[in-house]
C-alpha cells in the first residue's frame, strides 16, 4: 500500500492536468483561431442559462455548447487591481500585458503603491501590438471583429486600437478603420463618419449600414456591416427582419474568413451578456448568453469540420455575481424547476424595451397593459407606484443603472422580483472567469492560468515566431527614436494630431490614428496607423519610416 501511495503521487506530480495550471509548452499551430468573449459572465450565469433553457425546451438532458470543452479559469486582472473593466480585460487577452482602467491595449504606467504586477515604467503608454495585429503582418492571415455593442466599445476596440482612455471613441473608431480588419460585423453605424469611409475603401472595404440583405449577399472578400446607431437590439428584442443574431454574424463571418489561403484570426464578443448584468435584467443576461452559446456551436461546428482551427471560449471578467436562487428562496431543496423561471417563459422583452415603451405611455392603464402584453405581469399597486414615481428618472451610464433608483432599474426590480435568480451587485465581480477550449489535437490549458499566460498560448496556436513585444517595439516607436537628426512638429488643432518629419531634403507629414500618410507630396502607408498619445504627448511609428527620410 506504500509503494501505491507512493506510485499515485509520483504520477500526480508528473501529470499536471487537473493538479497545477498547465500550457502546454509544444503547441501544434493551427490555421485558425477563434476567441470568443462573453462580456460581463460570472460563472453562476452558466448554470443559470443552462436551467433555464432546459425548462424553456423541456430537455432536461440539454447542456450549453461550451460545456464538453471547460478546461480551466483564468484570472483576469489588471496591472494594478484584482477587479477589471472591459478594455484592460480585453486587452490583456490579445496583448499579454495586465494594464490600468480604460487602458486599450497599452503599456501601464506604473501606480506606486497599487500595482499588483511588475510594470515598466519605460515602456508606460507604448502602444502593445494585439494577436490580430501581429497575425496580419507577420503571418499574412485575415481579420475578423463580431460583437453586439458599438464597434469602437472596449472588447473590439482592444484588438485593433491604443489609447489611454476608452472613452476617446474618435481615436479609436479612426484607428479601427485604419487597421485594415477583412470582416467587422455589429452595431454603431454612427461612429463611422463619411470621413472615415474613404478609407475603408481605399483598403477594398465595403460598408453596409442597416442593410440586412446586403449582409446576407457577402460571400467573400473585405466587407463591414453596421446595425443600429450605437448597439445591434438585444436579442430578446431583436428584429429578425431587420438585423442578424450573434450566431448569425458568427456563422457568415466563418464563412468569408475561411477563404483566406494563410489563415484567419476571429474575435466573436457577446457584448450585452454585460449589459444585461450590470442593470440587473435577468431577462437580458441569460438570453445573452444562450445566444452568444449558440455563436460558439457555430463556431465548434466550423472547427470540427475544417480540423485546423482552434475555438477559445471566456468571459473578460465577472459582473453581478448571478445566482440560482436568492435570499428569498426558502425551501429550495423541495422546490422545482417552476418556482424559479415560471414567470420568464413569458418575457418577451427587455427592461430598455419596456422603459421607452412605458416612457412614451405614461397612462397608468397603459402601463399595466404593457407588463400585462410583455411580461404576462399583473403589477401590483406598489409596483405601479414605484413606476410612475420614476417615469422621469434616467440614468445614462449603463453601467450604473442598478445603482441608483431610475425606470429601468425599478423595471429590472419587477422582473427580477417574480424569479428566484439572485445578484451580489450590479457591478464587475473579481472571480476567476471561466475557459473553454477546443483544439484538434487535443492541445489546450487547463487548471488557473492568468490572463499573460492565455495570451502566450494563442500566440503558440497562431505560430508566431516573433514576440508581441519585439513587434511592439518594432511597429510603435516614439518618433523622435525613429527619425533622428530630422525636425518633428505637431499640430493638434484639426480632427486629429498631425505629425510633420522635416529632413534630408524630405517633408513626411503623419496623421495620427491613419495608416496611411504623405512622403514630399505622395502617399506611403504602413500595417498599422500611427498613434498619438496625449498623456506623454508622444507620436508613435513604425520603426520603417525612419529609412523613408535618410
Amino acid at each position: 500500500m506504500r509503494r501505491l501511495l507512493i506510485v499515485l503521487a509520483l504520477a500526480l506530480v508528473a501529470t499536471p492536468q487537473g493538479v497545477l495550471a498547465t500550457i502546454p509548452e509544444k503547441v501544434k499551430p493551427t490555421k485558425n483561431l477563434v476567441l470568443m468573449i462573453s462580456d460581463g459572465t460570472s460563472i453562476g450565469l452558466l448554470s443559470t442559462a443552462r436551467w433555464y433553457h432546459r425548462y424553456m425546451t423541456d430537455s432536461l438532458d440539454w447542456s450549453l455548447n461550451i460545456d464538453p470543452y471547460l478546461c480551466g479559469l483564468v484570472q483576469s486582472r489588471l496591472s494594478d487591481a484584482i477587479i477589471p473593466d472591459s478594455a484592460p480585460a480585453m486587452s490583456g487577452y490579445v496583448t499579454g500585458i495586465p494594464s490600468r482602467v480604460g487602458n486599450l491595449s497599452i503599456y501601464p504606467d506604473p501606480h506606486p503603491g497599487q500595482d499588483v504586477l511588475p510594470t515598466e515604467p519605460a515602456m508606460a503608454y507604448h502602444p502593445a501590438v494585439t494577436i490580430l495585429e501581429a497575425t496580419k503582418t507577420e503571418l499574412g492571415k485575415a481579420s475578423g471583429l463580431v460583437f453586439t455593442c458599438h464597434l469602437d466599445h472596449a472588447t473590439p476596440a482592444a484588438c485593433a486600437s491604443h489609447t489611454a482612455s476608452r472613452g476617446r471613441s474618435n481615436d479609436i473608431t479612426w484607428q479601427m478603420v485604419s487597421n485594415d480588419v477583412d470582416i467587422l460585423f455589429g452595431g454603431g453605424n454612427r461612429y463611422v463618419t463619411p470621413q472615415m469611409e474613404p478609407v475603408l475603401q481605399n483598403a477594398g472595404i465595403k460598408l453596409f449600414r442597416d442593410d440586412y440583405a446586403g449582409f446576407k449577399a457577402i460571400k467573400s472578400g473585405k466587407n463591414w456591416a453596421l446595425f443600429d446607431p450605437s448597439d445591434t437590439q438585444y436579442e430578446l428584442d431583436r428584429d429578425p427582419e431587420r438585423e442578424p443574431s450573434l450566431s448569425e454574424m458568427t456563422g457568415k463571418a466563418l464563412e468569408v474568413l475561411s477563404k483566406n489561403k494563410n489563415g484567419f484570426f476571429l474575435m466573436v464578443e457577446g457584448s450585452k451578456v454585460d449589459g444585461g448584468a450590470h442593470s440587473k435584467d435577468v431577462a437580458a443576461t441569460v438570453t445573452e448568453f444562450i445566444e452568444f452559446d449558440k455563436a460558439v456551436g457555430k463556431a465548434i461546428e466550423f472547427a470540427k469540420k475544417n480540423g485546423n482551427t482552434t475555438v477559445v471560449v471566456l468571459s473578460d471578467h465577472g459582473n453581478s455575481g448571478i445566482t440560482l436562487g436568492d435570499a428569498r428562496y426558502s425551501g429550495y431543496s423541495s422546490k422545482g424547476l417552476d418556482s424559479m423561471f415560471v414567470y420568464m417563459k413569458d418575457y418577451k422583452a427587455t427592461a430598455p424595451t419596456l422603459t421607452r415603451m412605458v416612457a412614451q405611455n405614461k397612462d397608468p392603464e397603459g402601463i399595466k397593459a404593457i407588463f400585462k402584453e410583455k411580461m404576462n405581469i399583473d403589477l401590483k399597486p406598489i409596483e405601479l407606484d414605484g413606476i410612475l414615481a420614476s417615469l422621469d428618472r434616467r440614468e445614462s451610464d449603463y453601467m450604473k443603472i442598478s445603482g441608483s433608483r431610475n425606470l429601468q432599474s425599478v423595471i429590472a426590480s419587477i422582473m427580477q422580483s417574480r424569479t428566484h435568480i439572485g445578484f451580489t451587485s450590479g457591478n464587475h465581480t473579481g472571480e476567476d472567469v471561466y475557459l473553454a477550449v477546443y483544439n484538434p489535437r487535443g492541445q489546450r490549458p487547463s487548471g488557473i492560468i492568468t490572463n499573460t499566460d492565455l495570451n502566450n498560448y494563442m500566440c503558440k496556436v497562431m505560430g508566431l515566431k516573433t514576440d508581441l513585444r519585439t513587434l511592439s517595439i518594432r511597429d510603435f516607436s516614439k518618433a523622435a527614436d525613429v527619425f533622428p537628426g530630422c525636425s518633428l512638429s505637431v499640430e493638434k488643432e484639426g480632427e486629429y494630431p498631425i505629425l510633420t518629419v522635416t529632413g534630408n531634403g524630405h517633408t513626411l507629414v503623419i496623421p495620427a490614428w491613419h495608416s496611411t500618410y504623405t512622403l514630399d507630396g505622395r502617399p506611403v502607408s504602413t500595417p498599422h496607423p500611427a498613434v498619438y498619445m496625449v498623456e506623454n504627448d508622444t507620436f508613435y511609428v513604425s520603426t520603417t519610416l525612419g529609412k523613408l527620410m535618410k
